[in-house]
This record gives structure tokens, C-alpha cells and sequence, in this order.
């Protein structure tokens, strides 16, 4: 049997957890134990147990959370994972089969899905809050025989401080909810007063995970003392003075099937690291190459990334992980291999001197720096492990001040488009701590923050980050960047329905684009004004500037500023009563979004193919449109998108004739343009339903 199948010992761990899970009280249970004591492996069992328990039907969905990740991250992924989940939409997991099938079996055994779609995580409330009630929503749907468990497993260590947070999230846990955590005997669960003052938390075991009974290492070294040429009994002799550790021992019998001599294993537990790196070492260059480099990596990462990190081919690489010994030490996770313990990670981090490992950190610089080149040149979907680690890798090779130019210049915009927008303020935040106060560098990263804060809704959150960049920009006399936060305020004031202020501020940064001589920066202006024009009703006016701005874009060749422009001549021809050519416009737009992977973009194609099929009288294909848009926007927390959605599914309901729905979905949509307040919407939306209301 292969060792990542093999589980011994632990009964009376396993059976106390059979125990506290017949309790549907909401609960919490702490795994504490040095590092190397198997918390992964019993959690593993304990999930398998949970999965295959006789009378309760238990769901697990398991999260490896890094020192950076905060209560409330990690709190809203799961949200918008479960969201994600409901609407079937797997581009939403991290690009891990492994969680979007935990969270299947979770909306297949709870069977909450249809509850969940319509739920999303509201960005202007308080985390914590959100959580709780979506959990007891869930609750209250889940039958008694049913637990819905939560894994939240530390690479290295929770952030400090995040008890108190964890602490409020665990007390008003409902019923048939539990949530396990791995925890390290001086991790900050373990040592807060806070914690343990509540009075639904479990220790599974009762103090601390510690070494493997006798009996229990007997029958490890059964099952994995074959093929060797030691009996039982030697290797039983020799293993006895790591005392049970069970890093240890099971490092030790993979050195003894890699040839490694019974005499020459480690002294004491300690000791097992360096050994599995020395025998590595004795593989070759190649090897050690290949392993620092996935030390360096630190992620799950793609074959082709370690290949070019390590400077090794694609055919070395798989010669080396046929290697039963070396694969053994590495583990799927997230967009693919890493090593599979944080001990000997870290072991062989500390073998790297300053100056290798900067050079390793530079070939990762370069693959994902040339990923993210790559796909702006050909104007395709961004590589999403790229746009998130590069920054990473950055910071230690050239410094804080790259860090932020590489986020901002380089990142920000794919993840964006990618919908990774909590990435985005996470980046942006920390890109802050580096900046000099009033410099170009600040006025940069509040611009991006603004343009995430005005897709989700926080207009005034928005409009004061673009307001501070704009400060810097004006006091220093950047002309460019005083161009991008007068069109970024123009955004603003459209939304709010204040078209003449919005006029000026484009108007502004046309003006100097025209002057710098930034085409690209005018055809944005151009079609921002062709949308101002068009909801004054100024037809004309808004088709000359949408075909200004195609001519330029079309001259430079730019896929993005083609598909606004599209986008926006199709609006025209609609209105026009030009049906087809309006229809051949969107799909064009949409075309060109999909290749892009832009998913706001998406969903205004969606939403305007929706109004031509609405018009036509195809209410079915309409709602189908309205419907994918609104599945798009939910994953972005875009409350802008989502409010006009369901604006536009109440107008389906109404030509269908059944205005209690159409009131429902108008009821939503006025809720969030009031939230947002966007005056035009709010009126026109109050007025659709006061017309019903008289009838």
C-alpha cells in the first residue's frame, strides 16, 4: 500500500470525533500539535470518517489558509466560494477540482443551491455579520442528521491577533455547523484566553495531538516494511528512538525504500529533513534544482512553471518525479505540485543562499511576468497564477517600490479582469504601506482601488479614492494621470445620474490626452461621452463619438476599446430600430470580451443582447441573457450590474404578464439603486412599480 493511503492509531482520537459530531450544536474542535505530528493526516481521516459516518449524512470542505490570509479573507472566500458553487460556475475555485467537488457534494448532500443563488456577499457589510447569517440560512435548511464542516488547515501559522475574530464567528455558530482547525501547540488559537472561554469548543485530543502509540507503529511498519531488505523487526529496532513522531517515521521509511541504509537514518526526529534533502542531493543537480525551485515557488504550481524555475526540460522533469521517492515528497494543490511539508520546505529554503535564491526568485519573476506579456499581446484571457504571484516574487528581487509598479501596471488590470477584485484591494493595500505619501506611486494605486470600489457599489468609497489620486496628480502637474481620474470621476457622476458634471470631467481628460497625444486615452474618453450623450437622448452626438472611438481603436489594433465601442454603437442601432445590425454589434462585443476573459465586459453584453431579444418578443432568450449577466455580476459583487438585472428580468415578468414577479425583481433592483444612488434608476425603476401598484 502506498504511503499517502496508509492511516494508523489515533482510535481514540477518531472515536471522541465520532462522538462530538452526533452533537448538532455548532461547534468548534481544535487538532493541536507540534509540527510533524500528523494534524493533516488525523484531519484527513476525520473527513473521511465524516464522509462515510453510518447515520449522519456530513459534508467537508477543507481550506489551507497562509500567514497573510485574515479572518475576514478567509471568510468571504468561502462565501463567494458557496455562491459560486450554487450557480455552477467553475472558473470560480481556484482552478482546484478538489474544491469545486467538496463544495458540489456540499450543495448535493445540503441541498441549498437554490437558496444560495439568489445570496451574495454585500461588500459594504460587515463580514462576520454576512457569514453568520448565511450560515444560519443553512442551518435552518439542513435536516437533523446533517453537518456541514468547515477545514481550516495552516500552511505555518494563523495571523496574529485573528482569535478575537475567530472567537465571535465561533460563538454564534448554529446548529449542525462545525468548523476544525489544524493548530500548531504556540498558534493563536491555542494560547487565547478568548477562545477558550467559549463554551462550544472541542479538543480533539483532549490536550494535544502527541506521538503514536506502540501498537500503532506496528502496524505502520506492517503495511509499509515490504520490498526492503530489512525484516520488520530491524527496521522496528532502529525506529524506536523517534518514539512514534510521525514525520519522522514515515520519512524515515521513505529513505529506507529510496536506499538509504537502516545505520545511516537521523539520531532523532530532527534530523529526517536534512536527511530527505542529502538524498536528494545524491540524485543529482537536477534534483536539487527542481526541489529549490518548488521551495522557492512556495504555491501549487503548473510542470511548465517548475521546468523554467529550475531550468530544466520537460522530459528531465518527468524523468526525475518517475522517481517514486521524489514524487512521493511533493503533493497536488491548487494550479499543481508543491513540496508536501511545510518542514521540509522550509529546510530547504534555509540550504538557499541570499544570492541563489534571488536568482531563482528572477526566473519566476521572468515565466510570470512573460505569461502576463504574453497574453496582453495576443489579447487573450490573463494567466491567473501569474497575476497573483508576480508581485510576490518581485518584491524580494527588486524591492517594495517594484512591487507596487509591477501591481499596478502589470496585475492589476488581469485580475480585474479575472474578477479577483479581493486580490485587487488586498495588493492594493499593501502597496500602500510602500508608497511615499504624495507620490506618483500613491496616486496609482488609489486610482486602481477607486475603480474596484465603483464596480462594487461603494460609490462614495470610490469617488474619495479618486479624489486623492487626482490631488496628488493636479498638485505635481501629471498630466496622464490627471486624464485617467477625471474619466474615472466622470464614472462616478454617470452613475449618480449628474450627466453634466460627468460631461466635464471627460471632456477634462479628453483634453489632454488630445495634447499628450494619447490615442488610446481618447478613444476611452470618446465613447464615455458617446454614453453620456446617448442617455441625454443626443443620438447623433453619441454615434459620432462611439465611431471616433472604434476608428481609433480599430487603428490601433485594440480588442478591448473595439468591443466597448461595439458595445456602445449597438445601443444606437437599437434605438434606431435597427435590430439585426444592433444584434450583429453585441455579438461582436461579446466576442471579443469572451476572448479577453473581461468579465464585466460580459455582462453588458449579455445584458444588451437580452434587450434585443426582449424586443423582439423572445422573452425565453431574453431571460436567458439577463439571467448569465446577473450569474456573472453576483461572482464580481458588481451591485451597479446586478441591480440593472433585475431591473431587466422585471421587465421580462412584466411582458409575460405576471407583474408579481416583475414587482419582486423591481423591489431588488430599486433596493440596490437606492444603496448605490443612482437617481435616474431609483426614478424610473419607482415608477414601473407605482404603475402596477394603481392597477
Amino acid at each position: 500500500m502506498t504511503a499517502d493511503k496508509i492511516f494508523v492509531g489515533r482510535k481514540a482520537e477518531l472515536e471522541q470525533f465520532k462522538k462530538v459530531i452526533e452533537d448538532p450544536k455548532g461547534q468548534a474542535i481544535l487538532v493541536v500539535g507540534h509540527r510533524g505530528m500528523g494534524k493533516t493526516w488525523l484531519i484527513n481521516k476525520i473527513a473521511e470518517i465524516a464522509k462515510n459516518h453510518p447515520s449522519l449524512k456530513c459534508v467537508c470542505v477543507r481550506y489551507e489558509v497562509t500567514p497573510t490570509d485574515g479572518v475576514d479573507s478567509i471568510l468571504e472566500l468561502m462565501m463567494d466560494h458557496v455562491f459560486d458553487a450554487a450557480q455552477v460556475t467553475e472558473k470560480s475555485f481556484d482552478g482546484t477540482s478538489r474544491r469545486l467537488e467538496q463544495w458540489r457534494a456540499f450543495l448535493n448532500v445540503i441541498k441549498v443551491g437554490d437558496l444560495l443563488k439568489s445570496l451574495h456577499r454585500d461588500v459594504k457589510r460587515n463580514t462576520r455579520d454576512q457569514f453568520s447569517e448565511l450560515l444560519d440560512l443553512v442551518s435552518g435548511r439542513m435536516k437533523e442528521n446533517q453537518r456541514a464542516i468547515f477545514i481550516i488547515d495552516p500552511e505555518k501559522y494563523m495571523q496574529k491577533d485573528s482569535d478575537q475574530s475567530w472567537a465571535i464567528v465561533i460563538k454564534g455558530l448554529p446548529e449542525k455547523i462545525m468548523l476544525i482547525f489544524a493548530q500548531r501547540t504556540e498558534d493563536v488559537l491555542v494560547e487565547s484566553s478568548t477562545f477558550a472561554s467559549l463554551d462550544n469548543i472541542s479538543h480533539i485530543p483532549e490536550k494535544r495531538l502527541d506521538v503514536l502509540e506502540e501498537q500503532a507503529v506496528d502496524e505502520l511498519l506492517n503495511q509499509r516494511v515490504t520490498d526492503m531488505d530489512y525484516s520488520v523487526t530491524e527496521v522496528r529496532r532502529i525506529l524506536c528512538k523517534y518514539k512514534g513522531h510521525p514525520y519522522a517515521l514515515q520519512g524515515a521509511l521513505d529513505l529506507l525504500k529510496a536506499g538509504t541504509k537502516l545505520e545511516e537514518l537521523p539520531k532523532d526526529p530532527t534530523g529526517i529533513a536534512s536527511a530527505q534533502w542529502k538524498e536528494l542531493c545524491k540524485r543529482g543537480k537536477d534534483v536539487i534544482r527542481l526541489f529549490k525551485a518548488y521551495a522557492i515557488l512556495e504555491v501549487g504550481i503548473p510542470d511548465e512553471v517548475a521546468e523554467v524555475v529550475s531550468k530544466l526540460d520537460a522530459d528531465t522533469r518527468q524523468g526525475l518525479l518517475a522517481d517514486s521517492f521524489l514524487c512521493g515528497l511533493l503533493r497536488e494543490e491548487g494550479y499543481g505540485k508543491r513540496i508536501y511539508h511545510a518542514i521540509l520546505a522550509d529546510y530547504i529554503l534555509d540550504q538557499i543562499g541570499e544570492a541563489e535564491k534571488k536568482e531563482y526568485h528572477s526566473q519566476a519573476v521572468d515565466v510570470y511576468r512573460e505569461k502576463l506579456k504574453d497574453d496582453r499581446e495576443k489579447q487573450t484571457v490573463p494567466d491567473a497564477l501569474a497575476a497573483t504571484r508576480l508581485s510576490e516574487h518581485v518584491l524580494i528581487v527588486e524591492g517594495e517600490a517594484a512591487f507596487v509598479d509591477t501591481f499596478a501596471n502589470e496585475c492589476s488590470k488581469a485580475l480585474k479582469n479575472l474578477g479577483f477584485l479581493d486580490a485587487v484591494v488586498g495588493l492594493s493595500e499593501r502597496a500602500l504601506l510602500y508608497v511615499e505619501e504624495g507620490s506618483a506611486q500613491e496616486a496609482t494605486v488609489l486610482g486602481k482601488l477607486g475603480l474596484i470600489y465603483t464596480i462594487r457599489g461603494d460609490i462614495d468609497k470610490a469617488e474619495l479614492m479618486h479624489n486623492k489620486s487626482l490631488e496628488i496628480n493636479e498638485k505635481f502637474g501629471w498630466l496622464e494621470g490627471m486624464a485617467k481620474q477625471y474619466g474615472n470621476l466622470g464614472l462616478i457622476y454617470k452613475i449618480r445620474g449628474d450627466l453634466d458634471q460627468a460631461e466635464q470631467m471627460h471632456k477634462k481628460a479628453l483634453e489632454i490626452n488630445e495634447k499628450l497625444g494619447r490615442l488610446e486615452g481618447m478613444a476611452i474618453n470618446y465613447d464615455n461621452l458617446g454614453v453620456i450623450y446617448l442617455k441625454r437622448g443626443d443620438i447623433d452626438e453619441a454615434e459620432l463619438m462611439h465611431k471616433k472611438a472604434l476608428e481609433i481603436n480599430e487603428k490601433l489594433g485594440r480588442l478591448e476599446g473595439m468591443a466597448s465601442s461595439y458595445g456602445n454603437l449597438g445601443l444606437i442601432y437599437k434605438i434606431r430600430g435597427d435590430l439585426d445590425q444592433a444584434e450583429q454589434m453585441h455579438k461582436k462585443s461579446l466576442e471579443i470580451d469572451k476572448k479577453l476573459g473581461r468579465l464585466e465586459s460580459i455582462t453588458s453584453d449579455y445584458c444588451n443582447l437580452g434587450a434585443i431579444y426582449q424586443t423582439r418578443g423572445d422573452l425565453d432568450k431574453a431571460e436567458q441573457m439577463h439571467t448569465e449577466s446577473m450569474e456573472i455580476n453576483k461572482k464580481l459583487g458588481r451591485l451597479e450590474g446586478i441591480a440593472s438585472d433585475y431591473s431587466n428580468l422585471g421587465v421580462v415578468y412584466k411582458l409575460r404578464g405576471d407583474v408579481v414577479k416583475a414587482k419582486e425583481f423591481w423591489e431588488q433592483a430599486l433596493e440596490l439603486f437606492k444603496k448605490i444612488g443612482m437617481k435616474q434608476e431609483i426614478e424610473e425603476v419607482q415608477g414601473w412599480i407605482d404603475i402596477l401598484k394603481e392597477k
